[in-house]
C-alpha cells in the first residue's frame, strides 16, 4: 500500500530511468560487443533515485508516484545470471493479472 500524498489516494508506482545510454557505454567502452539486429538481451543498470513526483492518473482523482532513477554504471549480463529472477517476476505479473499456468506445461 502505498502512503497517500496530502488528501489524495496514491494507488500506483512508476519509473522513468535517465542516462542509461552513459551508464551502459561506459561499460560497453571498456569491453565492447556487437549485438544483432532483434536479438534479445538483458541489461542491469545502478541507478540513483533523482526525483519523485505525483502524476494524477487519467479518468481519476487518484495518484502515480513517480521516481526518476539515473543510471550511473550498467552492463549487459547473460539469461543464465538473470533468467531466475525474470522468470519469478513474470510468474507474479502473471498471477497479478489472474493467469493461471497448466501444470507440466512449463519448459
Amino acid at each position: 500500500m502505498l502512503k497517500p500524498f496530502g488528501d489524495r489516494d496514491v494507488t500506483e508506482c512508476a519509473i522513468r530511468i535517465v542516462r542509461t545510454g552513459d551508464g551502459l557505454s561506459e561499460a560497453l567502452a571498456l569491453e565492447p560487443v556487437e549485438l544483432d539486429h532483434d536479438e534479445t538481451v538483458h541489461v542491469v543498470l545502478r541507478c540513483a533515485v533523482t526525483k519523485v513526483t505525483y502524476e494524477q492518473i487519467k479518468d481519476s482523482d487518484d495518484l502515480r508516484r513517480v521516481h526518476t532513477l539515473a543510471a550511473t554504471l550498467g552492463t549487459l549480463v547473460d539469461e543464465d545470471t538473470v533468467g531466475v529472477i525474470l522468470d519469478a517476476v513474470q510468474r507474479a505479473s502473471e498471477q497479478a493479472a489472474g493467469v493461471q499456468r497448466i501444470p507440466g506445461t512449463d519448459g
